[in-house]
C-alpha cells in the first residue's frame, strides 16, 4: 500500500521531549540553511569565492535540506525519521561542536536533540506510533 504524499500526524499524545526536539530540528534546518547563505555571502565581496566556501554552504544546504524533511518526517511519527537524524546528528554536528567555532550553538542544539529524540518516553511512543516490522524466519 502506497503511502498519501502529506501524510497525517498520528493520534497518540506526543512526549514533551519529543515534541521539543521536533521542533528544534526544523529549526536547525532552518540554522544550518542560514548558515550556508550568510558564509556565501561573506566571501562574495572577495574576487573569487574559494572552494572551501563553496563546499561548506553547499554541505550546510545539504545538512539544512535534510533536516527540514526528516524533522517533518519525524513530526509525522516515522521511526526511521529519528534513526536518520541521530546519524545526520552525530556526523555532521559531532565535529562542528568539538571545533568550538562559530557554529557551536547550531552543533549544540543538533546534539540536544539527539538526546531527546533517545528518552524513555519517546521510545514508548514510537513503539506505538511505528513499531518495527516483525522478524521473518529465513528457510
Amino acid at each position: 500500500m502506497k503511502k498519501p504524499l502529506l501524510a497525517r500526524r498520528p493520534d497518540e499524545t506526543v512526549p514533551g521531549g519529543l515534541l521539543i526536539a521536533q521542533f528544534l530540528w526544523l529549526l536547525a534546518g532552518v540554522l544550518f540553511l542560514g548558515f550556508g547563505g550568510f558564509l556565501i555571502y561573506e566571501h562574495s565581496g572577495d574576487a573569487s569565492l574559494n572552494f572551501g566556501a563553496i563546499a561548506l554552504a553547499l554541505l550546510f544546504a545539504v545538512a539544512g535540506c535534510a533536516c527540514a524533511v526528516l524533522g517533518y518526517r519525524l513530526f509525522i511519527g516515522e521511526r526511521s525519521a529519528r534513526t536518520n537524524l541521530t546519524w545526520l546528528g552525530v556526523i555532521m554536528a559531532l565535529p562542528l561542536l568539538l571545533r568550538f567555532g562559530r557554529y557551536s550553538l547550531l552543533a549544540a542544539i543538533v546534539m540536544f536533540s539527539v538526546v531527546l529524540m533517545w528518552t524513555p518516553s519517546s521510545n514508548r511512543y514510537f513503539k506505538v506510533v511505528s513499531p518495527k516490522p516483525a522478524k521473518t524466519r529465513r528457510r
